[in-house]
Formats: C-alpha cells, structure tokens, sequence
C-alpha cells in the first residue's frame, strides 16, 4: 500500500468544503475491506496491523471529525463548552486526533425522556472524544459487519428496521410458519454491558477502550465513576452493545433442528424475536440458553417486555403489530405508535396557533409526509384514510379558533378550494418564480403501499463480492425517491397553479 493510499496527509489544506470527500471515503473504504477480509480469512495479526494502519490514516482522521461536525449533535458541547465551528477548528481537531497521550475527559450526563414517561440517561462526550470514537468505529465496523448475526438489524451498515420488520413477515407469513413467538427485551443493555467482557472480545486497543468504559460522568458539577456499561450518546457505544449481543442467533439455532422447531431470530439492537414450533420449546429450551448467553456479558431479561405468546395473539415490534387473522400475517402500525402520532398532532395545533396558515399548513405537510412515507410499507391505507379524517376536523378546529368572529361559511370560502374536482383546505402562495402556487393540506392517504424489499441476511458492505449487490440496491432507492417526488409533484396539493 503506497503512502497516499493509507492516508498521508496533503502538503496544502485546502479549504474544507474543497475536499473531495467521495475520494476520502473511497480510500478509507478500501482499507476497511482489507480488515473485513482479513477477518474472514481468520488473519487477526493482519486485522491489528490494518487498523493500526486505518486509525493513523490522515483522511480517516478527516471523515471522523466530518462525522462529528455534520451530525445533530455538533451544537452540543461535552463538560468543556468547547463546539468545532469553523474551518480552522476542523482541521486542527484532525491534526489532534493522535493516541499518543489520549486521555478521555467524563461525560456530561443529561437525561431525556423515553415513550413510557421515564427517563434515559446520556453521557455526552467532548468534541474530541467524539472525533476519537468516530476514528476507531471506521476500524471497528469492518470487523462487526463481518462477525455480525445475519438477521441483526439495528445500528448496522445498509440495514434498517423495515429490514427487521420485513424477515418477521417472511419468518411467520406462512401456513406452516411458527405459531408461537418469545417477544423479548433486555433490561438496560447499554447500562449493564460488563466492562470486563468488552475489554477480552472487542478488538481495539485496549487502553482506548478502556479510556472509553471508565471515563466516569459528571451531573450537577459532581464526579461519578463507571464500573458497567457502555454510555448512550458515544458514537461507537452502539457497535459496542451490537457486538456482545452477535452469537446469539448461533446459540439459538446451532444443534438444534431449525427447520424442524422452525427457529428463527430476528433482532434489532437489545430488542429481538424468536419464534418456534411450541411453547415448550421456546420457555423450556430456548429461553434459558438465551439467559445463559446473556449472563457472562452482565446482561438479563426484562420481565415486564418479555412475553411468550401465539402468534394468534398478535405481538408489537419495533413499532408494528404483526398478527396472524385466519391463517393470514398482517402488519400495521402498533395502537401505541399511532396514539402517540395523534397525540404529537394535537400537540401541533395547539402550539401553532400564532403562526401564518400557510407556514403552519408547511410545516404539518412536512409532518404527515414523514409520517406516512415511513409506514407505508406495512397494511396501512385504511389507517392512513381514518387518521386523514381526523386531520381535516382538527385543521378546520384551528380555523375556528384562529378565526372566532367569523361564520363556518367564512372560513370554507376563504381556506377551502377545488382544485381538479377536489375540495380541500389550502391556501394560494407565491413560489420563487413569482407564481402563485396551491398549497393544500397532505393526504396520507394518496401515498402508494409500498413494500420493502429487504437485505440478503449475509450481505457485506465491506465485502467486494457484495459491492454491486449493493449499488444495484442504491440505484433502485434513487429511482423510487425519484418517483416519490414525482408523485407528490402531480397531486392536485402540490402543483403549481397560476391563475389570471
């Protein structure tokens, strides 16, 4: 490998925005495969040796503090106050990001709210330790993707939970499926992951990691020591968490007749499924062999999220309900997703009452498009229609208290059009061009079901026999984001209109 290859740094700077990031990532990428091989291959002297190379490498160094800066948290400071801001702070955190003399600074704890009213703890590090953690995933992952369980999903590359969703629907869509589910949960993983277990399995170098593990917090000016767990909020605690929990689909299943018990497994970070034949099998069998693999990594069940059940009953993953009807699988968003939808729309109207129509109509447009868009690919069209409903009465509920002195009439003759045989409510604005343009109220129920095609269970993005797998799929989600816009393009509620 030649020196521009690894990474050596240009004699000129030039000015960030310049970088031609596709040649940065193209070369570190080329290196993170030599790692991946090297670990199939079971080479793990030459695995170090490349990671040593990676973590040293000038334009890795580049994209770790690209990650940092072009995130959601580049406004949020660790315990120093410190934000990189400017162009000079990017490349001077890039010349600074050595490990010789590294040390991790504690984490700033801070609390946020979970869906259930309780509170997630999050330890937010400095801006370099960030740039650190960001440096050595581009080593780690490599080695995780590779080594990864083949129906794990959560925080991987080119993965997503509409992958997961999707390997349930094919692991329990027909008649001779699995008629009984273990719904599991573990309790606290982040928080509980022993340090001991991390520091013998994960290979990075263990003074990093260890600086990681046992930077201790700080809440309300006070110091508080780590002994367990890995903090949520570190760019690479869930490579960490992913990594402890892989080899659990090889307990379930190796020596065991798959095809037989009709085992499968499918997870998503700490949250996983396991079907199987019978109920004994899954509570006598399967779930004491999964207590027992979790037990050596300082991790347990959660008793009030793990349920056993038939799949006549019905479960809840990952926000869908999947249940069997007469034989029949059906996938639709869960009561408590859809609740918490309708009660974040409430939470809108209300909050918007001194905002202009039009900008207040963007911004909801925006919410019901994301809304929609993500859950289309489940049996959704009836719910879209009867939540559509629901917002039509709660804008025209809007309208009445924005304008209390005015008649029903009023309101329907200034906010309601048809525009091609349609009645909605709406407004006309004016776009850049100087036209004025109809903007009416989004119609989840306009946007097509479309179902996910998920990932190959043992598909590498590291690996170049996967790289035009890959590209084929990226080329076929450009062409339906292409016909997405299209579509919202030819609705009667967002095409240009010029009157006179």
């Amino acid at each position: 490998m030649t020196a521009f290859m690894a990474g050596a740094p240009s004699a000129n700077k030039q000015n960030w925005n310049q970088v031609n990031w596709s040649l940065v990532q193209s070369l570190v990428n080329r290196l993170q495969m030599r790692i991946a091989e090297a670990v199939r291959q079971g080479r793990w002297h030459k695995v170090k040796v490349l990671q040593y190379l990676l973590s040293r490498s000038f334009y890795a160094r580049m994209l770790a503090v690209k990650r940092i800066i072009s995130n959601k948290g580049k406004r949020t400071s660790g315990i120093d106050g410190v934000i990189w801001k400017t162009h000079q702070h990017y490349w001077c955190a890039v010349s600074e990001l050595k490990i010789r003399g590294y040390k991790a600074h504690p984490l700033r704890r801070c609390w946020i709210p979970k869906s259930n009213g309780k509170l997630r703890p999050l330890g937010i590090p400095i801006m370099h330790d960030r740039a650190m953690q960001a440096l050595y995933a581009l080593t780690l992952k490599p080695v995780a993707e590779t080594l990864g369980d083949k129906h794990s999903y959560g925080f991987r590359e080119k993965r997503s939970l509409h992958d997961a969703i999707k390997q349930c629907f094919i692991a329990l869509a027909t008649r001779r499926a699995a008629p009984w589910v273990l719904d599991a949960d573990i309790k606290a993983c982040f928080d509980r992951i022993s340090h001991d277990w991390l520091l013998e399995h994960i290979p990075l170098p263990k003074k990093v990691l260890k600086q990681w593990l046992k930077s201790g917090y700080m809440e309300q000016s006070k110091y508080y020591d780590s002994h367990e767990g890995t903090p949520q909020g570190g760019i690479i605690s869930p490579i960490l968490a992913n990594m402890a929990l892989d080899g659990l689909e090889d307990i379930v299943i190796k020596g065991r007749n798959k095809k037989r018990r009709k085992l499968n497994v499918i997870r998503y970070a700490d949250d996983f499924v396991i079907t199987g034949a019978t109920e004994s099998i899954l509570r006598d069998e399967i779930l004491p062999a999964v207590k027992d693999f979790l037990k050596p990594r300082g991790l347990s069940l959660s008793e009030e999220k793990t349920h056993l059940r038939p799949i006549e009953e019905g479960f809840d993953f990952l926000g869908f309900t999947l249940r069997k009807f007469n034989g029949k699988l059906i996938t639709k968003p869960s009561q408590k997703k859809v609740t918490r939808f309708r009660h974040s729309l409430n939470t809108f109207f209300k909050e918007s009452q001194n905002l202009p129509f039009d900008v207040m109509l963007k911004k909801l447009n925006s919410k019901l498009r994301g809304w929609a868009f993500s859950n289309r690919q489940v049996v959704a069209k009836r719910l879209f229609s009867t939540l559509d409903n629901d917002i039509y009465f709660g804008l025209q509920r809007w309208l009445r208290c924005r304008h209390r002195n005015k008649t029903n009439a009023w309101i329907i003759h200034r906010y309601r059009s048809r525009i091609e045989g349609r009645s909605n409510f709406g407004t006309f604005v004016v776009n850049k061009q100087g036209n004025r343009q109809w903007l009416g109220l989004f119609r989840m129920a306009d946007v097509p079901i479309r179902y996910h095609v998920k990932v190959r269970g043992d598909a590498n993005p590291y690996d170049s026999a996967y790289r035009e797998y890959f590209k084929d799929r990226a080329e076929k989600r450009c062409r339906t984001r292409n016909y997405d816009r299209l579509f919202l393009a030819s609705t009667s509620l967002e095409r240009a209109l010029i009157r006179g």
